[in-house]
């Protein structure tokens, strides 16, 4: 966290990154070996509880905010709240955060930016392109005339919001332990029985791992996965929310 710059090094994160990919493909070959194995008659128990539980909420949060048409993207919010959650929480076993790198949450959050557009193109066709023009009326036509400042900073604010929003969070709370650390150690190196080792360190950090890493880490990934649906559900226009919310009522 207190490292020099070094660009041509390689950086702690992508060893992170390697364990998480491990870790959550291993879960998912586990998950689809029991799930095979177990019989269709068979009241879903244990790990496969657990993870069809954890499929149906979120399951469950995608049609609730971006409509029933839309159930197909559960997938993606699936892996991305997985991997947020593992890269919040890989801190806690003595790993760096990949989340507290600029680059990961970046890429992150430029996927959702992305996303914003297919959905707005997938449901307003080229018409979406009209909120980013100032148009001028011409004989009952309102044609795009110039760039709208307002409108092209509102759709590029949640590429930047999202990534800070994500990396300030677990960067401050590593940033934070690691300060509690070298203080404590300092602190030790005063007494001399505990010069050799940072007692004090070991037996209060417990505490801001459960706040700083576990608390934060599981709010931080689930307010990421939220506002992506919330974006993509506002670039699907008013008229298209409308018109779903009154055919499913």
């Amino acid at each position: 966290m207190l490292q020099e710059w070094a660009p041509n090094s390689l950086r702690p994160e992508i060893l992170s990154i390697v364990v998480i990919t491990i870790a959550i493909s291993v879960l998912a070959v586990v998950y689809w070996h029991k799930q095979k194995t177990q019989s269709y008659k068979e009241t879903p128990k244990g790990f496969v509880f657990l993870v069809q539980s954890y499929i149906n909420y979120i399951r469950n949060i995608t049609v609730e905010i971006l409509g029933p048409e839309n159930e197909s993207i559960t997938p993606f919010f699936v892996f991305l709240f997985t991997y947020l959650l593992f890269s919040n929480l890989i801190g806690v076993f003595g790993f760096n955060n990949p989340t507290a790198s600029y680059t990961v949450t970046f890429s992150l959050a430029f996927v959702t930016f992305i996303g914003t557009f297919v959905i707005g193109f997938k449901y307003q066709k080229l018409s979406y392109l009209k909120q980013f023009f100032i148009c001028v009326k011409i004989k009952d036509k309102k044609i795009p005339a110039l760039p709208n400042p307002i409108e092209i900073a509102g759709a590029i604010a949640p590429l930047i919001s999202l990534s800070f929003r994500l990396w300030g969070n677990i960067f401050a709370g590593g940033l934070l332990i690691s300060l509690w650390f070298y203080f404590t150690q300092t602190c030790c190196e005063k007494v001399p029985v505990l010069n050799t080792i940072n007692l004090l360190g070991g037996l209060t950090v417990a505490p801001l791992h459960m706040y700083l890493d576990l608390l934060c880490g599981v709010v931080q990934a689930l307010v990421f996965m939220l506002l992506t649906m919330v974006y993509w559900s506002l670039a699907k226009g008013e008229q298209v929310v409308a018109q779903s919310l009154q055919k499913h009522k």
